[in-house]
């Protein structure tokens, strides 16, 4: 090859090199950056929450950019890499979801960040110290869905009733205009014949009124039904009926049990026993052993003397593995109003549901619908003997679990 050839050969690689050094001169710097991390707190139990990451840098401006969360894996991030482009100002905000299945202290680690020009060739990666503990609590975002939807007069959910359900309740709470379709023996004729138009009487649920949460941290609780196992369920259940119990002027309290009575709260009432509930709630585990129901109804019966609404969160099989409880249940029903809660087993209403177009899925078909009748004796069993029951999904759990303490509020059983 002649000089003349060698020459444009060194001018174009020379032309490279200059513009790989300018366009990795051009990129932010190693030092400068700042990283935040934004979340609720503490984090709620089985809820999709968002994380937003804001990160800055004065030379990134126009860059684009890659950011990974070290994120606890247990708190099961929706996406572990995510992308954007940072602004004038050279910042940036990315966000991810995650829905944590069960409670605890988590630890969120460094954040690793790679950044680049729009056609550029080079790449500058960085790792930002942003370490930041946190806490997984029973679901305290339902209560402020709860609080909201309230406020704006619209349903929690299908079923929710009214913080204040007419009927068969016990405390007057004032009058108003008669609406067609009011109970016509709760005209007020005095106040009609005053106004010179129909007055109905308006009544609420009595307040001041105790519940009493007996939590089973025994052997079945740890099953799992769906991401979350069937005591963190009832966690989440047991919390918003103790906030919807304080907001209706009741008093609540809870017994946590395995073999033992692990945890009790004594029933008050205010804002300060739901925090303790709370509290008492982000601590009960489930152990793998056989709940001891005569020394927890036991120890309740003793402490509350006062009848009280007995909420009972459980799981149960046939008449015979869950004779304990049965026992129990129908023994204190002479004091309390007891309702016993189970959660159904997702698989098992699955099998049952399922289209037998199989051989082996009539024997699936056969046994899943064997093990669901023994359960519907055991909650027969109760019924007969004054125990009110409750069976439904672990998903709809805390709004049907609070569906039926405000009918019972209605209907003035306590």
């Amino acid at each position: 090859m002649g000089p003349l050839l060698w020459l444009p050969a060194i001018a174009y690689h020379a032309l490279l090199a200059a513009l790989a050094v300018r366009d990795a001169a051009a990129l932010p710097t190693r030092r400068g950056w700042e990283a935040t991390r934004d979340m609720p707190n503490p984090l709620s139990l089985g809820a999709e929450q968002e994380v937003l990451v804001k990160v800055r840098h004065p030379g990134a401006a126009g860059f684009e950019g890659a950011l990974a969360d070290h994120v606890p894996a247990a708190l099961r991030p929706t996406r572990r890499e995510v992308r954007g482009h940072f602004g004038a100002r050279g910042e940036w905000i990315a966000a991810y979801r995650i829905q944590p299945p069960q409670r605890g202290a988590f630890e969120f680690g460094p954040i690793d960040l790679r950044v680049w020009r729009g056609q550029g060739w080079w790449v500058r990666q960085v790792r930002l110290p942003a370490s930041q503990p946190a806490a997984v609590y029973p679901d305290v975002l339902a209560i402020r869905q709860y609080q909201l939807t309230l406020r704006r007069g619209m349903p929690y959910r299908p079923g929710q009733r009214r913080s204040r359900p007419p009927g068969a309740a016990t405390s007057f709470a004032g009058l108003r205009d008669y609406i067609a379709g009011d109970d016509l023996r709760r005209i007020n004729w005095k106040a009609t014949a005053r106004r010179d138009t129909p007055v109905t009487v308006e009544l609420e649920a009595e307040r001041g009124q105790q519940v009493m949460i007996l939590l089973d941290c025994g052997r079945l609780m740890t099953a799992r039904a769906g991401v979350m196992t069937k005591l963190d369920h009832a966690v989440n259940a047991a919390l918003l009926l103790g906030w919807l119990a304080q907001q209706q002027g009741d008093r609540v309290g809870l017994v946590a049990f395995t073999d033992q009575v692990d945890s009790f709260l004594s029933p008050q009432r205010g804002p300060t026993q739901v925090n303790r509930l709370n509290e008492a709630l982000y601590g009960v585990r489930a152990q793998f052993v056989e709940p001891d129901f005569g020394e927890a109804f036991g120890q309740l019966a003793r402490r509350v003397t006062r009848r009280s609404l007995v909420v009972v969160l459980t799981d149960i099989l046939d008449p015979s593995a869950s004779q304990d409880l049965v026992t129990q249940a129908l023994w204190l029903s002479g004091r309390h109003l007891v309702l016993v809660v189970a959660m159904e087993d997702p698989a098992l209403i699955g099998a049952r549901d399922a289209p037998i177009d199989r051989s082996a899925r009539a024997y699936e078909w056969a046994a899943a619908e064997e093990l669901l009748a023994a359960r519907r004796q055991s909650f027969e069993a109760l019924r007969r003997g004054g125990v009110l029951g409750l069976d439904v999904p672990a998903g709809r759990l805390s709004p049907a679990l609070v569906e039926r303490y405000l009918e019972l509020k209605e209907r003035a059983l306590l």
